[in-house]
């Protein structure tokens, strides 16, 4: 009996241990530095423009890219509403720039490059929300390569997530099992399609 007891707390205890790595894993971070453009992705839009605003307040880039679409075809688009909030709470107009077509991840990535590109823009710092961020910066990783273009990762200052307790309550365990969900079968998928 007592082997059991021990052995299930050893279990429990590799258990929790693994959901913290894994928390700590999807909200991925970097030293931030001061670059050229903080870019912000769309949807938990709040705290993502309040970080690239913060980030912006610290003197960290010049100009500010908020990059999304409307989720409903009738609204404006995420990327313009953000930079209403931006505005609002002081950035000027002209430190930002949208790109306001993409409707996922990857478009995001795929647009973006494209702006940064355009824009000559060779360093920035990316934000989304934690649980996003590992995804996120896959993909942007894999759009970049071999542009010259750099980024960092800083996921978005969200006080309804947490890295070591995302697997105690909802939405947080949701949001984090999706994206694990979903890197898995981007990181897979791109193994089975190359043939490695």
């Amino acid at each position: 009996m007592k082997r059991f007891v021990v052995g299930f707390l050893l279990g429990a205890a590799a258990a929790v241990l693994l959901l913290v790595a894994l928390g700590h894993f999807l909200a991925v971070e970097d030293p931030v530095a001061e670059t050229d453009a903080i870019v912000a992705l769309s949807g938990d839009a709040g705290v993502r423009t309040e970080t690239a605003v913060a980030l912006w307040r610290r003197g960290l880039a010049p100009l500010i890219v908020f990059a999304g679409a409307a989720e409903d075809p009738l609204s404006p688009p995420a990327a313009e509403l953000m930079k209403r909030q931006a505005v609002a709470a002081g950035v000027p107009a002209e430190s930002v720039v949208l790109e306001a077509r993409s409707a996922t991840t990857r478009e995001n990535a795929q647009r973006v490059r494209d702006l940064l590109t355009e824009h000559r823009i060779r360093r920035a710092i990316l934000v989304t929300s934690p649980y996003h961020q590992r995804r996120a910066s896959w993909l942007f990783a894999k759009e970049l390569d071999g542009t010259g273009i750099t980024f960092t990762n800083y996921p978005a200052r969200d006080p309804d997530w947490d890295a070591t307790t995302w697997w105690t309550r909802e939405p947080s365990r949701s949001l984090a099992l999706v994206e694990l969900a979903k890197l898995g079968a981007q990181l897979f998928g791109g193994v089975f399609r190359s043939g490695s």
